[in-house]
């Protein structure tokens, strides 16, 4: 193995020398891999900073919200994070209400800016439901809401002419229905709808179709057991149909986030719990625009417990799902890809650092994904943000396969009518604007390794130069050869001893995550050339004809013939020719035939050849 340090063996750039001046040698030419803008990073303000939500801007910008408290603090603000393309914070901000805050979720507005839901609870724990508007230039806020009557909207999805807020309703201690809100691009309240059973029902999220129906999410809780649910409204809010509930068997079961079919199809995304290892699953299901039950499955890993904490639509009737459940027995940061069928394309598990690391919301980029959460390092949380390519890979950041198992289910089916509640109004609030300082901190990076080697061939013996192209600062290189060895007296140069091919393998290794990359040089591979013509004038130009062998021969025949057949030269020795002379007078100009035999070293075996042609003699 040749090691070397990422400084030392960078600065080596080396031009093509070979051991053999007289060996004809081909460029391998290489084409340098384009930089890749993929990574993972975590951002620290106080001691607990929790990401729960993403946004992606047009410019390709990220923003992050979530909150941030100091330890054993009981004050705990909303943080937002404004990030470029390569994660670099532009600005942060903290929003204090006064209260307990968390930002829930964010939403690029129509006008360019941010819609922010969160929860702000007051001494007694009491939630109201909050929402503001802040601008993307500076964090500054335009305008802010809450909710007079207790309840949760932490959740935003777009409609054709304004937003929808949904989450859920507090009727008692033991009560809560599932509500919705519709506001306005100034956050007025449209319309509202409060809903459901004895128990407790909250809305997930939703999806309004062209024509103006809403299709949503959500889940319903009784004592012991749950159930996912499916409710609709036109576009004024009313329910035209019952609310459909999905269980399989006695399990806790909740959807909590939906996609459109490009088959007029619904997709539900959830999780579910109570089997018999007693673990939760990832649920999905299919239903038609009904609610009619068309596929069901569960995505499961042994001992461990999962669901599904955000999923997106992609072309093709594909989807990106976030997974993740907290620690200690839950699924680490987790995407998965799947289609309509559910069949899992890709599965990635992002090793981050520390005991524990959770998404929450994932969001295209570009071609690829980006997706956010929280890292946990022993008693400190941490934003946690993986930007990746279109298969999910976060570079060399160490993505592992997650091992899910899919496993088709079959839930029980039922409706109810629910009881509707009036009683919902909004005021304006206010909110504090803090500056904020996000240390960023890169926990696992790409691994460039890209490299040339001057030659494709070799003939054996000769020598080559290796010139390293790619480099990332902080990667532990090394270069691992077979069937050559480094020339002590020149730094980056290598010379072949033995096989019929040289192997250069580049590895890094950063943060316990590592990458390789090989290339091959053939031995013995040169392509033999065959002259088709040749002047014997006696200027020591082209005066013989003979086969140009690069590499060494082990034997040669060669024979030439008149046009009439008759054999006017042949020879066993490689390096010797035809002078065009036949039996010491010189032959006229014509086209002769040719025809040799020979045998050489060719990626480390001997073979026969036979080639054959015509030769024109010039004088």
């Amino acid at each position: 193995m040749w090691a070397s340090g990422s400084a030392t063996f960078a600065a080596m750039k080396y031009t093509r020398m070979l051991c053999m001046a007289s060996s004809v040698c081909l460029l391998c030419l290489t084409t340098k891999l384009p930089a890749q803008e993929v990574f993972q990073k975590t951002y620290d303000h106080f001691f607990s900073d929790r990401a729960n939500a993403l946004e992606v801007l047009p410019n390709g910008r990220m923003v992050l919200a979530g909150a941030t408290a100091l330890q054993n603090s009981s004050q705990q603000n909303i943080m937002v994070l404004m990030l470029n393309e390569q994660g670099e914070p532009l600005w942060a901000k903290t929003y204090s209400t006064g209260q307990r805050t968390e930002a829930m979720d964010i939403l690029r507005t129509a006008d360019g800016n941010l819609l922010i839901a969160f929860d702000a609870f007051n001494a007694s724990g009491e939630a109201k439901a909050s929402w503001m508007k802040i601008n993307t230039l500076d964090g500054s806020v335009v305008w802010s809401r809450r909710a007079i009557p207790s309840c949760r909207l932490p959740k935003i999805s777009r409609l054709n002419d304004g937003y929808l807020l949904t989450g859920d309703f507090v009727i008692s201690p033991t009560d809560r229905d599932a509500l919705a809100v519709k506001i306005n691009e100034n956050g007025d309240v449209v319309w509202f709808n409060i809903f459901g059973e004895p128990g407790y029902e909250q809305l997930g999220e939703c999806w309004q179709e062209p024509q103006g129906t809403i299709h949503c999410s959500g889940y319903h809780i009784e004592i012991n057991e749950s159930q996912g649910i499916y409710a609709r409204f036109d576009a004024s809010g009313n329910m035209p149909g019952a609310i459909q509930r999905y269980s399989i068997g006695s399990n806790t079961d909740l959807l909590s986030h939906i996609a459109p079919l490009e088959n007029g199809g619904l997709l539900f995304a959830g999780n579910s719990q109570g089997f018999d290892d007693d673990y939760a699953r990832a649920w999905t299901l299919t239903t038609d625009r009904d609610g009619n039950i068309k596929t069901s499955f569960t995505y499961g890993i042994d001992n461990k417990h999962i669901g599904v904490t955000d999923l997106i639509a992609l072309s093709d009737d594909q989807f990106v799902l976030s997974l993740g459940r907290p620690a200690p027995s839950g699924t680490p940061a987790t995407l998965i890809k799947i289609n309509a069928q559910n069949d899992m394309l890709w599965q990635n598990t992002y090793k981050g650092e520390g005991a524990g690391n959770i998404l929450w919301q994932v969001k295209a980029h570009g071609d690829g994904f980006a997706t956010v959460g929280t890292n946990t390092v022993g008693n400190q949380n941490n934003f946690f943000l993986a930007k990746t390519d279109e298969k999910g890979k976060a570079g060399d950041c160490c993505p592992t396969a997650a091992g899910l198992k899919r496993e088709t289910v079959t839930p029980e089916q039922t409706a109810f009518v629910p009881e509707e509640t009036t009683g919902f109004a909004a005021q304006n609030a206010v909110i504090t604007v803090g500056e904020a300082a996000a240390i960023p901190k890169t926990i696992c990076l790409p691994i460039k390794l890209d490299f040339e080697i001057a030659d494709s061939t070799l003939c054996p013996g000769e020598c080559t130069e290796i010139t390293l192209i790619d480099n990332t600062d902080g990667v532990n290189y090394t270069l691992d050869i077979v069937g050559a060895e480094p020339d002590p007296t020149v730094p980056g140069r290598i010379c072949h001893t033995e096989g019929g091919q040289i192997i250069v393998t580049r590895k890094g290794d950063f943060n316990g995550c590592d990458n390789e990359l090989s290339k091959i040089v053939e031995i013995g591979a040169k392509e033999d050339v065959f002259p088709n013509a040749f002047t014997p004038n006696g200027d020591g130009a082209n005066d013989v004809f003979r086969p140009v062998y690069p590499c060494e021969v082990v034997f040669s025949n060669l024979k030439v013939f008149s046009r009439w057949g008759e054999l006017v030269f042949e020879t066993d020795t490689p390096n010797e020719g035809w002078d065009g002379q036949i039996n010491g007078l010189d032959a006229p100009s014509d086209v002769y035939a040719w025809r040799v035999e020979y045998e050489a070293i060719r990626s480390g075996v001997q073979q026969r050849f036979v080639e054959k042609g015509g030769v024109t003699l010039l004088r």
